[in-house]
């Protein structure tokens, strides 16, 4: 009779994270590419200043590569903190003609 296999019990293991080196940046813009095994983010900033002779460029500052593991878990974080805001805070409109528009109280 073969030996029965079990499943090592599940040991949790802490790691520590080193934030020394963190960088802090503001982005108000990102663009998304994508291959097979990677989603690559460009993260700038747009002052949405319009010149006479157009509007400033949109200054790509940061890339971040990651896997679409890593990736999967950033868009569930990313969309249970909005969730979160938009239950305090009401709706983040994405639109910006509809995020200028005034909005009339209810009488």
């Amino acid at each position: 009779m073969a030996d029965e296999i079990k499943p090592a019990a599940q040991q949790q293991v802490q790691i520590p994270v080193d934030v020394s080196n963190r960088e802090t940046v503001y982005a108000n813009f990102v663009q998304a590419h994508l291959n097979a095994d990677e989603v690559y983010l460009e993260l700038g900033q747009f002052s949405q200043v319009v010149t006479p002779t157009g509007p400033d460029p949109i200054v790509l500052s940061h890339r971040v590569i990651m896997n679409f593991v890593t990736a999967k878990r950033l868009a569930d974080l990313l969309r249970r903190a909005v969730s979160q805001h938009e239950q305090m805070f009401g709706v983040v409109e994405v639109d910006p003609n509809r995020r200028l528009r005034v909005q009339q109280p209810p009488v």
